[in-house]
């Protein structure tokens, strides 16, 4: 009969963790991807590699780096 109680009390308690791993395996299966967000923040585009860039700064060091022969185009938001 003990091991009868002792069942029952891990019985409840297995119920609860599989109900639990269950939730949360559910959450895993959903697909995070954010590739969305990541090309609408690439808004700058190198002209010789067609490399995207995120901004101006990035395409400067970029054709300092790759194409140190090449002039980097104006900045078109300068003003």
């Amino acid at each position: 009969q003990v091991d009868a109680r002792v069942t029952m009390v891990r019985g409840n308690a297995k119920a609860l963790a599989q109900a639990k791993n269950e939730k949360k395996a559910a959450s895993k299966k959903e697909a995070k991807s954010d590739l969305k967000a990541r090309g609408a923040a690439l808004k700058v585009e190198c002209g010789i590699c067609k490399a995207p860039m995120i901004n101006y700064h990035q395409l400067k060091q970029h054709y300092d780096s790759k194409h140190p022969k090449e002039t980097c185009p104006p900045d078109p938001n300068a003003s």
